[in-house]
């Protein structure tokens, strides 16, 4: 089963400054039952948002005494404190501090938020503007809004992106060399050693481009397409039926989904969830296998596969090795 885990303390205070920042905005009826559902769900939550409404004022009264108030000298207590713990992020909490000194250097660090997951584990993350974002295994993104456009960077591992629709402010994701750029759609970006990065679309249209590469001509994607951007290689698309499409995000609810896949592809996709290996000799390596598995339980897979292939197990430190019945 797969491991959702809380958030960390850092998130939440990341979370918590969004809200202080949107809340001076002005916030609707439906978003202050979400604030004061959010605020019943953990103790920490209030404490952390009660942090971020005391740094807010700290900055509102260095901006009344001016510009120089906001030089990292004179700063007062709790806004040095914010630098070394880096609490306020988001796009509204920097309009903020903009607005309360003009301190350039302050509004890009606070619009900045990372995330990232261990090994076997997957977790959901709400950006400022409702997008949300579900990251796979091994993952790592940077978050970087400002008011013009909504940039994330897929650092590493995969990636499902749910983007809420705003046309003045386009919603780029980018991997590597690769760029996609969205509107309003869902769709996932993956970034994995030594393999081209992919991007399927579950919904909507995404544009796919080579920034270092103008004169290429971007793609355009629809739903149920997935494209293959190898380095120094044309952008390969093709259709993907649905049902498969749903097969794979299997990962969201810790499962790997496998139709006819060969076991060493299969093994190569659970080393991403388990320090656990998965060993095929070389003359098993093009043996097929369907079927849908927990992605953190790669001995319970060689188990299947072998009863499956008529093969034996043989589990050792940290390995798992499928061969051929004496």
């Amino acid at each position: 089963m797969t491991m959702t885990t809380r958030l960390s303390p850092l998130e939440i205070d990341q979370t918590a400054a969004s809200w202080a920042a949107r809340r001076c905005a002005g916030l609707t009826s439906e978003e202050q039952l979400a604030l004061n559902s959010w605020l019943d769900t953990d103790p920490r939550h209030v404490g952390a948002y009660a942090k971020a409404e005391a740094v807010l004022a700290e900055l509102d009264r260095a901006g009344a005494a001016g510009p120089e108030a906001l030089r990292m000298g004179s700063m007062p207590p709790a806004v040095t404190g914010l630098k070394r713990r880096t609490m306020l992020v988001g796009g509204a909490a920097a309009g903020l501090a903009v607005a309360a000194g003009g301190a350039i250097w302050l509004s890009r660090f606070l619009r900045q938020e990372s995330y990232s997951t261990n090994i076997g584990e997957t977790k959901e993350v709400v950006l400022s503007d409702g997008s949300m974002v579900t990251l796979n295994t091994n993952s790592q993104i940077q978050v970087d809004y400002n008011k013009a456009r909504r940039q994330i960077r897929l650092v590493q591992g995969e990636a499902l992106f749910d983007v809420a629709k705003n046309k003045k402010r386009p919603f780029i994701v980018t991997a590597a060399d690769t760029q996609v750029r969205a509107v309003g759609t869902s769709f996932t970006v993956r970034l994995l050693p030594q393999q081209p990065v992919q991007v399927l679309v579950r919904e909507g249209v995404v544009e796919i481009k080579r920034p270092q590469v103008p004169q290429a001509s971007p793609v355009r994607l629809a739903a149920n397409t997935l494209a293959v951007a190898p380095p120094e290689a044309p952008i390969a698309t093709e259709p993907v039926a649905e049902p498969q499409v749903t097969r794979n995000l299997a990962w969201r609810e810790g499962r790997i989904a496998f139709d006819n896949e060969t076991l060493a592809n299969a093994a190569r996709e659970f080393s991403r969830y388990s320090d656990v290996q998965i060993r095929v000799p070389a003359e098993l390596e093009n043996q097929t296998i369907t079927g849908l598995f927990v992605s953190t339980d790669p001995v319970g897979f060689a188990r299947a596969a072998a009863i499956s292939l008529n093969l034996r197990v043989e589990v050792s430190n940290r390995e798992v090795w499928l061969r051929r019945e004496e």
